[in-house]
């Protein structure tokens, strides 16, 4: 558990949320800078794996960890009677330490259009160095020929019968149709994460703190300036002040806490009651699946 005498008082750089991104841009920043650099999280910390605290179920990659989940239910579809799981971790590394293991780029055009959409600088190109650095980071792998299961195989073999061709790079941009493995980030049989690959390296650095247990609520705002946080520490509400703020909880965490924080359409938050503190609009509104 974490506790209020743990947050130094003197912070440049807030990071609220240590899932897998949160996680690797605090390591980078502490390891790369004289900063500051606080990183609080929801789930819990387990600390350096040399320690031996992790559970066995989120560092075993052939399995995924249930342990450590937010327990979110909606209905997918208009069409569903029942509520559907979506499977978020709570757990320092985030989704890193309970998915599957799978590390693809993603397609090259999807990036290409994110400019056109207003993020210069997120165009195929551009992002490319980032990804070649975060596969070393992350220890991605090919999967070897001897790894595929009989039952793996199985599949792959159906697929290619009903023509759907063998592809020796499943993490090629530019292809759009293939069956095959897919690189992991697994070394030794282990899941390994974004706190294992970004936050142990640097754990020791004076200029790291890494907060677990702490839920953060809201930001606070001052004159159009995001300035502190709002936050539960052992069910106690403390303000956590930064000279800045990172908000990284996730694609469902994100936009609740932008939410509440008065940030968002106008016409959401007068309907849930909440002062704007700055009109953005498009929050909470964009969540969507892979096709």
């Amino acid at each position: 558990m974490a506790g209020t005498h743990s947050i130094p008082s003197d912070i440049d750089i807030l990071i609220c949320g240590g899932g897998t991104a949160g996680a690797a841009l605090a390591g980078i920043i502490a390891r790369d800078t004289d900063l500051q650099v606080v990183l609080l999280e929801a789930g819990p910390d387990y600390g350096p794996l040399a320690t031996g605290q992790w559970p066995a179920d989120a560092l075993n990659a052939i399995e995924i960890c249930r342990s450590h989940q937010w327990a979110y239910y909606g209905i997918a579809h208009p069409s569903h009677t029942q509520p559907t799981g979506y499977d978020r971790a709570r757990i320092i590394g985030g989704c890193s330490s309970h998915n599957g293991c799978v590390a693809l780029s993603g397609a090259r055009a999807d990036y290409d259009a994110w400019p056109g959409l207003g993020a210069p600088g997120w165009d195929w190109a551009s992002v490319t160095p980032a990804f070649e650095r975060a596969k070393r980071q992350l220890r991605v792998r090919s999967v070897a020929d001897n790894e595929i299961t009989p039952w793996q195989r199985v599949f792959v073999d159906g697929c290619i019968a009903h023509g759907i061709p063998w592809t020796d790079d499943l993490d090629n941009p530019d292809e759009n149709v293939g069956v095959g493995a897919s690189p992991v980030n697994i070394v030794d049989g282990m899941r390994w994460n974004t706190a294992l690959a970004y936050i142990d390296p640097v754990r020791e650095r004076p200029n790291l703190r890494v907060v677990g247990d702490c839920l953060v609520d809201r930001v606070v705002m001052e004159n159009g300036r995001a300035v502190a946080v709002d936050a539960l520490i052992d069910d106690t509400s403390v303000r956590i002040a930064a000279r800045r703020i990172v908000l990284s909880a996730g694609a469902y965490g994100s936009p609740a806490v932008l939410l509440r924080s008065g940030i968002g359409p106008t016409d959401e938050m007068k309907r849930l009651g909440i002062a704007v503190t700055h009109p953005l609009a498009g929050v909470g509104q964009a969540l969507a699946d892979h096709p």
